[in-house]
């Protein structure tokens, strides 16, 4: 009996473990796999968790209604269902059709994940809630909640290991194999837990070898809405730090997993054991770093106050924000799982439990992925997320005093109160706009808002802004409203490119983000000018509140589609000029830079074009990606700096050619510098990324 004891504990760390490693091993993978497909837009992995989540909750109420059975039956049912999965083996991707991608990417993305790893990860979520019940009525008097933490530590080593193991060394179709092969080990060890579990005569065998259990009342209502409620409340906020670091930063698997691998070690700590939770240290940490954050979203005002531009300081520098964000973020998970474990029931009742709590997960998926899309225009959720995490610190402070001395309560609540009020304050500031448009879809939010220049407050502009960054504006005054702005003035280095290329005519021209269309005043009567945008809502606010594309001189077409995939759909030797200016907030998709992409840009370049690629960003220095590029396929190489003045912003653009004519009148007639002292880094290909490379 105690050996099989040893072997069922046995099998059952190494079936979890193995479970979660693959399990959150398949979630970035396969977002990254699909990312290019949807524009690189953030909320491919917003959908993709939703996606992951609700497959989580079918799993757990797997099984939980399996737990009714005995063990041989159990194990016979999941056997066939773990078997069945491996059809699906190794995993493939296949794309989508182009404008059913960008027209209803949602679904889109569901059913794409749904016939590619939907059965396996539906097999794999039942395993954390199945194994631990058949622990439980094994194993008499053991604990299960451990495993749980168990499995926790399996998801975080996979998070862990996947930007800095798999990403780095193998591509898609590599880390496809390995983790169908990882299945296989899977299921072999699970068949070993299995057999083990009925060697040992399932849980009929054991009762009557042990006195007999005392039946707990299951849990009511109440209970079931408090744990739901924290894990949803939690969930939430995992995608809405998400979205707010990947739309300041960029769509890269490393900003995803970091929000989930601190969500997934708040569970480790909180339940591994009772002790790791230290309710009121933590209650007063979370409610001190959502009220320093708070600050940090009013830092104009709180700066002035601390005469110091402290949070100024840290918005300027991606790392230490990032790093804030971070820490506050762990402290609201701790909180949620602290209380989640603290009101965990008795083992009896764990399938249940689990079941609850990916419900509310999955809800937090639901609610952020398609109810906040529909009912805000702007990413309210993480504003009314902090708030609603501060009530709960507030609340469990303040319950720790009611019995106390007044002064007690008094040198509580009063901070407390104050601190919320800072709070609200601060994040109902950031839900509040003068936008005279706010629109927000799967692509992002957008605003278009009426400006006044600060060196002529009579000269007023329109702007639109993707996110927290400019995407482009026009001044709003006839007799100036065709002068090319922002990024695209004549002293940037796409109007320095146009201003060599004006004597060439009738030219082809194609642009992969549209903005307001400022780029189209650079054509002329005989070309041909064609955007490519994915974002539906783009297109329609530049074709109704932005005059550039009317005032056109030349028929400008504009299609909604990624640009990778309208370029590629163009004849071979079709454009003389191609423009990269897309962005996901303040990031270029990295999709549009890798060496297949330009294999293809390439391909539908005539012999003597050029590439002109927008590289301006706050925190990613792009110049040794497109330098990795000119290198392998032989390209000339020009970057060109230009410094804003009055309506136009610092710039910087790369230039390609493989015609050497060009690139001397370049040098000649422009500002282009041949860059040198370039950090060399491996060449991004569609299967291989490293942004941690670039950060500046």
């Amino acid at each position: 009996m105690a050996a099989a004891n040893k072997a069922i504990s046995r099998w059952s760390a190494i079936t979890i473990l193995s479970s979660a490693l693959l399990l959150f091993q398949v979630q970035p993978m396969a977002s990254k796999a699909i990312l290019s497909w949807f524009g690189g837009a953030s909320s491919v992995w917003t959908t993709s968790m939703l996606f992951f989540q609700t497959i989580l909750v079918a799993g757990y109420c797997y099984a939980h209604l399996m737990s009714r059975w005995p063990i041989q039956r159990q194990f016979k049912i999941h056997t066939m269902l773990v078997l069945s999965a491996c059809v699906f083996l190794p995993l493939s991707f296949a794309a989508p059709e182009a404008t059913k991608a960008s027209a209803h990417p949602i679904p889109t993305i569901l059913l794409l994940l749904l016939a590619t790893v939907g059965l396996p990860y539906f097999v794999l979520s039942t395993t954390g809630p199945l194994v631990q019940s058949w622990y439980g009525l094994t194993q008499g008097q053991g604990t299960p909640y451990r495993l749980y933490s168990l499995s926790n530590i399996g998801s975080l080593t996979a998070l862990i290991t996947y930007p800095f193991l798999m990403e780095v060394y193998l591509d898609i179709p590599t880390q496809s194999q390995v983790w169908s092969l990882g299945y296989l080990l899977f299921a072999l060890s699970l068949g070993a837990l299995g057999w083990q579990c009925i060697q040992l005569g399932g849980s009929t065998k054991v009762e009557s070898e042990s006195p007999k259990t005392v039946v707990k009342p299951a849990p009511n209502i109440k209970q079931a809405l408090k744990w739901t409620g924290l894990a949803a409340l939690a969930s939430t906020l995992l995608l809405a730090v998400t979205d707010q670091l990947t739309q300041d930063v960029a769509v890269i698997p490393f900003l995803w997993i970091l929000p989930l691998a601190i969500y997934l070690f708040s569970f480790i700590i909180a339940f591994d054991n009772s002790k790791w939770y230290f309710r009121k240290s933590f209650a007063t940490a979370t409610a001190t770093g959502i009220l320093v954050l708070s600050l940090y979203y009013i830092r104009e005002t709180a700066d002035n106050y601390l005469g110091t531009p402290l949070f100024q300081s840290i918005a300027e520098n991606v790392i230490v924000y990032t790093t804030m964000v971070a820490i506050v973020f762990f402290l609201i998970c701790m909180t949620c799982h602290g209380e989640l474990f603290r009101l965990r029931p008795d083992k009896q009742h764990l399938t249940f439990y689990y079941l609850c709590v990916s419900i509310g997960g999955a809800f937090g998926g639901f609610f952020v992925s398609v109810v906040c899309p529909l009912i805000f225009s702007q990413y309210h959720e993480y504003h009314l997320g902090l708030i609603t995490t501060f009530t709960l610190a507030g609340l469990i402070l303040v319950k720790q005093v009611l019995n106390k001395n007044g002064v007690l309560q008094l040198t509580v609540v009063i901070p407390v109160g104050l601190a919320f009020g800072l709070v609200v304050l601060s994040q109902w500031q950031m839900t509040q706009n003068q936008a005279a448009i706010a629109t927000r879809s799967f692509y992002g939010t957008l605003q278009v808002s009426p400006r006044t220049y600060a060196h002529d407050p009579g000269k007023q502009y329109l702007e639109l802004r993707h996110g927290r960054v400019v995407h482009g504006s026009q001044i709003i005054d006839d007799s100036l409203s065709i002068k090319p702005t922002t990024y695209y003035g004549l002293n940037s280095g796409i109007g320095q490119v146009f201003k060599v290329l004006e004597d060439r005519a009738d030219k082809d021209i194609t642009a992969v983000g549209l903005g307001v269309g400022t780029l189209s005043v650079y054509a002329r009567r005989g070309d041909v000018l064609r955007f490519y945008e994915i974002n539906p809502d783009v297109i329609e606010i530049a074709q109704t509140h932005f005059s550039y594309l009317e005032k056109s001189p030349t028929n400008i077409e504009t299609i909604a589609v990624d640009g990778r995939m309208g370029i590629q759909s163009l004849p071979s030797n079709s454009t003389d000029l191609l423009i990269l200016d897309a962005f996901s907030s303040d990031a270029i998709p990295v999709h549009l830079l890798t060496l297949e992409a330009f294999d293809v840009y390439l391909d539908r370049l005539r012999r003597d074009g050029v590439i002109c690629v927008h590289i301006s960003n706050n925190h990613l220095d792009l110049t040794p990606v497109l330098f990795g590029i000119a290198q392998h396929h032989d390209l000339s190489f020009r970057v060109i700096n230009s410094t804003g003045k009055e309506d136009t912003f610092d710039a910087q653009w790369g230039i390609f050619s493989t015609n050497t004519q060009f690139t001397a009148m370049l040098d000649e007639q422009t500002s282009a510098i041949q860059p040198t002292n370039i950090k060399q880094i491996s060449p991004w290909t569609d299967h291989y990324s490293n942004l941690l490379q670039i950060i500046k």
